[in-house]
């Protein structure tokens, strides 16, 4: 049982079973939380920032209450989603600006450092750029997939060339887009053939090009605090996975914990620390020669999968991070 009575604030949406999980933990070590689900803002919370004494209080329409920062132990900043309009709004250009207005308000949380974040979405938003991940790695002293970003159907034609046509294409912050049916945005290879009849439509938007590297196994490591859980990844065995695991159902894709390279572990640490986060789920491939490559860093990654499929205690390091 905790004898701080300050409450850990929970960042989030309604369907977040990553938060669903922590609470159960929470509930059963009698840890005060409180939920905030930005799905249905105006429907759900009343609040009011104070100049007084600086405190922003969030009150749901169950009458919890919690007054940030000062009844705050923590801050989870899970999975908040942009708030849909009121209920009785429908012009779209009044829905606009409310939303803007929405959104301002709730960034002024991450103004508030005084208190600890996991992570603040302030940090997470500079962490999450890939460009600047792979010139930091590099610093770092990682290896990284040679890379290009260019509108010029030259300069493209040009990396692909040199990559003896081993191209990968993958975005650089769009997960996927909706028409009549939803469409998830996978990083995957482009054939010679494909490239080149394509190659010009590059001048229509800034497009991001990897060499492709031939993959042993695939690592995902979540590194919460100070502790580590690296997982394998099993893909190239796994028929529709080679490029892009994510494209298969994760249950067909082998996982297990495997030990991480000491080295290796320390430069990611290092990373997290020059974001200032503490947390961070990494994608890592190693080379058939047994080489680490960094693709990427997820500064707030899923990772509950992880635990089901490996038994992994990654939940108990997210309570312990935040309670501690």
């Amino acid at each position: 049982m905790t004898t701080d009575h300050r409450a850990v604030l929970i960042v989030t949406e309604k369907f977040d079973p990553h938060a669903d999980h922590v609470i159960k933990v929470f509930n059963d070590r009698q840890i005060p939380f409180f939920r905030l689900n930005t799905n249905d803002f105006h429907d759900d919370m009343r609040v009011g920032a104070e100049s007084r004494d600086g405190s922003i209080l969030l009150e749901d329409r169950w009458d919890r209450r919690h007054r940030f920062p000062h009844d705050t132990r923590a801050v989870w900043h899970r999975k908040p989603v942009d708030p849909g309009p009121p209920a009785a709004v429908s012009n779209p250009t009044t829905a606009h600006v409310i939303l803007h207005e929405t959104l301002e308000f709730m960034s002024y949380l991450g103004c508030d450092r005084r208190i600890p974040w996991l992570n603040n979405p302030h940090d997470n938003r500079m962490a999450q750029r890939k460009f600047p991940q792979i010139r930091l790695a590099t610093e770092l002293g990682l290896r990284v997939p040679r890379t290009i970003i260019t509108n010029d159907p030259a300069k493209a034609r040009e990396f692909n060339r040199a990559v003896g046509g081993r191209l990968l294409c993958k975005s650089m912050k769009e997960q996927g887009f909706v028409d009549e049916t939803a469409h998830f945005i996978f990083s995957r290879k482009v054939a010679r053939e494909e490239f080149e009849a394509q190659a010009d439509v590059v001048a229509l938007c800034p497009s991001f090009f990897q060499e492709y590297i031939e993959k042993d196994h695939e690592l995902r490591i979540t590194i919460v605090g100070d502790e580590v859980f690296c997982c394998r990844l099993d893909s190239q065995g796994v028929q529709g996975a080679e490029t892009d695991w994510r494209r298969v159902d994760p249950s067909k894709v082998p996982h297990r914990i495997v030990r991480l390279d000491p080295g290796i572990e320390d430069k990611l640490k290092q990373m997290l620390q020059r974001y200032g986060l503490r947390y961070g789920a990494f994608d890592m491939i190693v080379t058939p020669a047994g080489e680490y490559v960094f693709l990427e860093l997820n500064p707030n990654g899923q990772w509950l999968w992880i635990e089901l499929v490996t038994g992994a205690p990654i939940t108990n390091a997210l309570v312990k991070e935040l309670t501690h």
